[in-house]
């Protein structure tokens, strides 16, 4: 039953993809599961349009550029996979509020090609929807920051935290950078130029 249901979302996502409304993967399986296969393209945002959000589009993200181009947060390299996919490093690899690792190694993309590796998780397999417990979880994550505060962290903490901070930061490095700040730049529902 779950093989059918899969292969029909992979095939409704490809009919979108072909007929322009959705953005193409380099494999379909890379957006429906833990993966090793590294996408192309991704949908952040999938459950769009939340009754606390009704307004908020889905997300485009190009996976492809973060990974190959100099998108640090001060512009001069390439991001790590850890940055993001931060559960794939070791335990003494953790910093700040970080706490979950499930690698010995920290995760690059030489080491997702070896053939014993382990999938990298996809973003909502931790953060899921307000009100909505991830798979494999007894909840959403918590973390308390400096200031005493406990967020549990939903995919929208989790990427609001992460992408916009980073964002931020590089604008600072560099104010004409195409780095999205603002709630539309994310929230269009399509995908933006080669420089997202």
């Amino acid at each position: 039953m779950k093989i059918r249901i899969a292969i029909g979302a992979a095939a409704a996502y490809a009919a979108l993809a072909l007929a322009g409304i959705a953005p193409a993967p380099t494999s379909a399986a890379a957006l429906l599961f833990d993966s090793k296969i590294q996408p192309e393209h991704v949908v952040l945002n999938k459950g769009a349009k939340t009754a606390k959000s009704p307004d908020k589009e889905k997300v485009p993200f190009n996976h492809k550029t973060h990974s190959l181009k100099n998108y640090s947060a001060d512009l001069k390299s390439v991001i790590g996979c850890a940055e993001c996919h931060h559960t794939d490093q070791p335990k003494s690899a953790l910093k700040g509020i970080l706490k979950t690792s499930e690698r010995e190694d920290v995760l690059t993309t030489a080491g997702l090609e070896k053939a014993d590796a382990k999938p990298v998780k996809s973003c909502a397999s931790c953060h899921a929807q307000v009100d909505v417990k991830p798979a494999g979880w007894a909840e959403n994550p918590k973390v308390t920051y400096e200031d005493g505060d406990e967020v549990v962290l939903t995919n929208e903490e989790a990427y609001h935290r992460n992408c916009i901070t980073c964002h931020e930061a590089a604008k600072k490095t560099k104010a004409d950078t195409l780095a999205p700040i603002k709630c539309a730049d994310c929230h269009s529902g399509k995908p933006t130029s080669g420089n997202d």
